[in-house]
């Protein structure tokens, strides 16, 4: 019997991107402006995928995330893999829109859904891509939604004047059912936990892996992590480089 895991999960491919946002969850979690510069190749994927199918499991989403998930070199040969392996029901992207080559564009349209996150810098890019002919070529084959983020969470730090408890961290966290994390060798509930390799499951059990998901138990991180946390508006932590980035992106845009 197939087992169906519910909700969203993300699998990282790629680390580098061509922004520098302050208090990335992914790339700057402890604010201090790092990238750590590692990636997935085919054949790290290919891991993953097996263990779902050992496990005879199957997942309702599956995100691609970075980083920036459009700079991986290999892209097209990974969603051409996983489209192959019948192991999810959507196969969505997660992007900020700034490397829409011809290239990249062809490989997009083969996906269910195209999350594209627009940030603050000069101009709403999402405004400009709904503009443009790109959006007309990619929007009849893939379902785009676009995510603004004027702020990031400051994960760790309070909101002034909201109750916090453990069991309303949790339940009021969406991270749990939309931000899962597979990797190798772990799965996560959230990308917090994942940015801290903790409160994780193994591959070993299929039972394991489905009471994992399934729990509506909360984490032990849940304890100190504070949800809603505190917002901070949007920054970068290198202004020059994603203003140049940001303007390669919009031309790459305007000349589709």
């Amino acid at each position: 019997m197939l087992n169906v895991l519910p909700g969203s999960f993300d699998l990282h491919i790629i680390d580098t991107c061509n922004l520098n946002c302050k208090g990335c969850v992914v790339l700057d979690y402890l604010q201090d402006g790092r990238i750590t510069n590692s990636r997935y190749e085919l054949s790290d994927v290919k891991e993953v995928i097996e263990n779902l199918t050992r496990l005879d499991l199957h997942l309702e989403e599956l995100k691609i995330l970075g980083g920036e998930p459009t700079l991986h070199t290999n892209l097209d040969e990974i969603v051409d893999y996983l489209l192959s392996t019948n192991r999810f029901d959507f196969l969505s992207l997660v992007t900020n829109g700034l490397n829409f080559t011809p290239k990249i564009v062809n490989t997009l349209k083969k996906l269910d859904r195209l999350v594209i996150s627009v940030y603050p810098l000069e101009q709403d890019l999402g405004d400009i891509i709904q503009a443009s002919d790109l959006y007309k070529d990619l929007s009849s084959h893939v379902d785009i939604t676009f995510w603004r983020q004027n702020g990031f969470h400051l994960w760790g730090q309070e909101e002034d004047n909201i109750p916090y408890s453990t069991e309303l961290n949790w339940e009021r966290c969406y991270q749990k059912d939309t931000c899962r994390v597979i990797t190798k060798k772990h799965l996560y509930r959230c990308t917090t936990t994942y940015s801290e390799k903790k409160d994780m499951c193994t591959w070993d059990n299929q039972q394991e892996v489905i009471d994992f998901i399934s729990s509506d138990k909360p984490l032990d991180h849940c304890k100190v992590c504070p949800f809603p946390p505190k917002l901070q508006a949007w920054e970068s932590n290198n202004l020059p480089i994603d203003t140049k980035n940001f303007h390669r992106g919009i031309n790459l845009i305007k000349n589709y």
